[in-house]
């Protein structure tokens, strides 16, 4: 059997974690080079798998990055060629390893680049190639039916397979019936954004009208952020906003969880990639039957509103967000529980069979 290369952008990513456990752990034969930003920190103390090596980021000059990670890659490639298939995390990973001649290659994408690009006809060369790196891959995975939609419409190809960012195997049903919840209190809701913050339009929009119009109710930040000091500027002189910095993921969730009455998932509309996601928030809060809150115009949307597991609101609108909080009531609560309650464990907890079927045939 030949080896599985994994090349990772973000080795801590708690998605990426989560896949190469499932493949380690059926056996497969795998060797993992993982390049570390510096964030999810305390997820690689704990990986559950041999890594080859960790590749640190150099400093914050774009084009000496840039080179660094073209090169580092093209290292990888070569030392690998020989009885190998790569596993690409990411467009920018698989865009690169296949300019430097990676032809053998598993491709998994949980973010579209190309729609982060600022002139139309960037978009259109990188949507392009996005689609020539689906088609030329062995198996080509995509965490959200909104990505297969706004790149191949409703013709997706055959070696596509969509997989879900569902929770990870560290859950299981047994865990979730035994799970403690504090009863709720309408009269003082504690609303929380879990995760990196990066959204600080909505995400911090709505802290910020808890902490002036609502201080009967408080709002918790729990993982790392982008911008530490402009998060904690904006929010220091609230005293029932509470930041309580990076976790680790699995191990924590429970415990966060517990404390949680609403999750806050209204990442910010204006991006593309955020209209057409379905992040593993939306797995998170019905296992933990914690109502959701997203925003308007998403795939996300769409999803919640179907199964009736929380609501959408417009977050860049402070008054729509202050209109929201005083509409609360414990009947929609405990509406949206109950139906959390009717999904199975099955449907939210990761599921590896298929993934690691399709990988063994290829390698």
């Amino acid at each position: 059997m030949k080896t599985c290369v994994f090349i990772v952008p973000q080795l801590s990513q708690p998605r990426c974690i989560k896949r190469i456990k499932s493949i380690y752990d059926a056996g497969i034969p795998i060797k993992v080079y993982g390049f570390d930003r510096g964030l999810y920190s305390e997820n690689i103390a704990n990986i559950p798998f041999p890594v080859e090596r960790i590749i640190v980021y150099p400093g914050k000059n774009k084009f000496s990055r840039l080179f660094f990670i073209i090169k580092t890659i093209r290292n990888i490639i070569r030392t690998n060629k020989k009885d190998s298939v790569f596993y690409l995390f990411s467009f920018e990973v698989a865009y690169y390893a296949t300019m430097m001649g990676c032809k053998n290659y598993i491709y998994e994408e949980a973010d579209v680049s190309a729609v982060k690009k600022r002139f139309a006809w960037q978009r259109k060369y990188f949507l392009r190639k996005d689609r020539n790196l689906v088609q030329n891959a062995k198996l080509a995975i995509f965490t959200s039916q909104g990505f297969v939609e706004y790149i191949f419409g409703d013709k997706s190809p055959k070696n596509l397979m969509l997989l879900p960012n569902k929770l990870s195997p560290f859950f299981t049903d047994e865990k979730r019936d035994s799970l403690y919840k504090h009863e709720i209190d309408v009269n003082h809701l504690r609303f929380a954004f879990i995760g990196l913050v990066r959204y600080f339009r909505t995400i911090l929009g709505f802290a910020k009208v808890v902490g002036e119009k609502f201080p009967q109710h408080e709002f918790h930040f729990y993982g790392d952020a982008s911008n530490k000091e402009l998060l904690k500027f904006e929010t220091e002189k609230y005293k029932n906003i509470y930041i309580h910095g990076a976790f680790s993921n699995p191990q924590d969730l429970e415990k966060i969880y517990s404390n949680v009455d609403i999750n806050i998932v209204c990442y910010d509309p204006s991006s593309i990639n955020v209209r057409i996601a379905e992040p593993n928030k939306l797995y998170e809060s019905i296992y933990f039957r914690t109502p959701i809150v997203v925003s308007k115009e998403t795939y996300l949307e769409r999803r919640v509103l179907e199964l009736g597991i929380g609501t959408s609101i417009d977050c860049t609108k402070s008054e729509d967000i202050e209109s929201f909080i005083k509409s609360i009531s414990i009947s929609d609560i405990d509406k949206y529980i109950k139906n959390m309650n009717s999904i199975s464990s099955e449907q939210l907890i990761d599921n590896a069979d298929e993934i690691v079927f399709r990988i063994s045939e290829i390698l």
